[in-house]
């Protein structure tokens, strides 16, 4: 990998101007201030780069015995000229933007305005897979000048482990995520420089935890790779999640499980907030058996077979995982206490075939002993009567729905009361 950072090619200050002044400078015995003092009046050409020449213009310089910039010096026994007017030099390549000091007997002379430079700066390579919070070098050119590493996120570090002309070490954040860097730079015209490539910024993985099915309050054990990397363990349920451990490692995590927990897959949440999913569900003792499956689905898990709401005066999630009956979402209805109800519709499915209406209902606190009006196709009302922290499955017989021969719509409208419930596993068999 080699990228290349090109600044915009400045204007040069005419270099016969910039001539013109050492022209006109008068001789020797004139030129020198009474004093013998060393002065320093001019320095250029603007727009030097590293490895040319620059020259600098004033009064006693062959009394200079070096010349130090920002990041480099220069004795006056490596000088292309020397005389009481003139220093001529090769700018080092670890020069950096910075004032620039005379160095004689009698004291140092600085400039008043800074050096700056055109600089191409390099990217030759750099660590591509790390962990968080460990270290990534970075090879090429001019360094030195690279003055911040953004990650991704608008993660930017601009401090360094070492910084030098060919090599830059930099700590990769917690919260960097995979994906290419941005390298800003200094010079003449501060510019950035994107990787061609990504750097890889390795997660934790879940292989597996145990005991499962557990009691909740419990103490739940998680096993994988890099879990130090996890800085939160959520699992299914409102407010189901875990910021402090019992133990943390890289192969072995363990925390306590949260009374609200509820079965479902576990995720584990980076330090830049990526959620990692273990591939199995969480089960816990005493939880209800899985519900048999129907012959015809509403919902399940997402509304089936062309089905939309029709709905009005709630405010419906029907991908929520925070409370599931089967499978792994639910729907989350949140009543307002409007008369407003969940309908069902665009789909027709004739009766003949099935024996039973079924659905589950979860009521959360507050909820309890509250009706719901269930109607099919606007017939009869069958009046649910909410149970509060428990899912319940109910099973309707056609009769009990108003024996359509078929259905088009299905409506759960509650009867003036505001509250949230989870809906789960509607359809028939």
């Amino acid at each position: 990998m080699r990228i290349v950072f090109n600044t915009r090619l400045l204007s040069l200050i005419c270099f016969a101007l910039f001539m013109s002044i050492v022209s006109s400078c008068k001789k020797d015995n004139d030129i020198s201030s009474i004093d013998g003092k060393t002065e320093l009046l001019s320095f250029g050409p603007s727009g030097v780069k590293h490895g040319e020449e620059i020259q600098f213009i004033g009064r006693n310089l062959d009394k200079v015995t070096a010349i130090d910039f920002a990041g480099a010096s220069v004795p006056s026994s490596a000088f292309l000229t020397q005389t009481k007017e003139l220093i001529v030099l090769v700018v080092p390549q670890e020069t950096e933007r910075g004032v620039v000091t005379l160095k004689t007997a009698e004291g140092d002379v600085v400039s008043k305005t800074e050096i700056d430079f055109e600089v191409p700066v390099i990217i030759n390579s750099f660590t591509e897979i790390v962990r968080p919070g460990d270290n990534i070098t970075i090879t090429g050119e001019f360094m030195n000048w690279i003055t911040g590493v953004q990650f991704a996120k608008d993660t930017i570090v601009t401090e360094f482990v070492s910084h030098s002309l060919t090599e830059l070490v930099v700590t990769v954040p917690m919260t960097a995520q995979t994906g290419t860097l941005v390298f800003w730079g200094a010079g003449t015209e501060p510019l950035t420089i994107e990787s061609e490539n990504e750097l890889q910024v390795i997660l934790p993985t879940i292989t597996g935890f145990s005991p499962s099915p557990i009691e909740r309050g419990e103490n739940l054990t998680i096993t994988g790779t890099d879990l130090d990397l996890t800085k939160e363990v959520l699992f299914k349920g409102e407010s189901a999640i875990v910021t402090e451990f019992v133990s943390q490692s890289a192969t072995q995590l363990v925390v306590k499980l949260p009374e609200s927990a509820n079965k479902g897959k576990i995720s584990l949440i980076t330090y830049s907030d990526i959620a990692i999913e273990s591939e199995s569900s969480l089960l816990f003792i005493g939880d209800l058996p899985d519900l048999a499956p129907l012959e015809f689905a509403l919902y399940v898990d997402a509304l089936e077979n062309g089905a939309q709401n029709w709905g009005w005066s709630t405010n419906t999630d029907f991908a929520n995982s925070e409370n599931v009956r089967d499978g792994e979402l639910a729907m989350k209805v949140e009543y307002n206490g409007s008369w407003g109800g969940v309908k069902l519709a665009n789909f027709t499915v004739p009766t003949a075939p099935y024996s039973e209406l079924t659905f589950s209902i979860y009521g959360t606190p507050g909820s309890g002993g509250k009706v719901i009006n269930l109607a099919a196709n606007g017939g009869p009302n069958y009046t649910i009567t909410v149970e509060e922290g428990k899912w319940v499955e109910y099973k309707l017989a056609m009769t009990d729905i108003g024996s359509p021969e078929s259905i088009s719509d299905l409506m759960f409208q509650e009867t003036g009361w505001a509250g949230t419930i989870y809906l789960d596993h509607i359809g028939l068999r």
